[in-house]
């Protein structure tokens, strides 16, 4: 006690609840169809969110010559290491995105993409 402190813990919605909480909450984390699956109904349900599956490929052609600084790029993570935990965010602040990069071109033209947020794996 004299070194940590005590540490008190409230279930509000009793152990039932909480379990049930639970329950609602660690499929997120699976980095499988069934994770991802359990990211979309969360936000659904607890944001209204909805997503629209793009038809295949899944991949866009965009030029460089069509981006310009300050293009912003907002990515919503729904499965993988950190899908689970940007679900929790986006409900928690309430926003729609959990991960966001700007465009940026340099003197020369270069086109940069500076992201928030991003792990040095270095």
């Amino acid at each position: 006690v004299k070194k940590n402190g005590i540490s008190v813990f409230l279930m509000p919605a009793g152990m039932l609840g909480t379990l049930l909480s639970l329950i609602d909450v660690l499929p997120l984390f699976s980095n499988s169809g069934w994770g991802q699956n359990a990211n979309l109904e969360f936000l659904k349900k607890h944001m209204g969110a909805t997503f629209e599956k793009r038809p295949q490929p899944w991949i866009t052609n965009i030029r460089p010559e069509d981006v310009h600084s300050g293009d912003f790029l907002a990515v919503s993570k729904i499965r993988g290491r950190w899908g689970g935990f940007e679900t929790l965010e986006k409900w928690v602040t309430g926003a729609f995105a959990g991960h966001t990069a700007v465009c940026l071109k340099d003197e020369q033209g270069n086109l940069w993409v500076g992201e928030s947020g991003h792990e040095n794996e270095k």
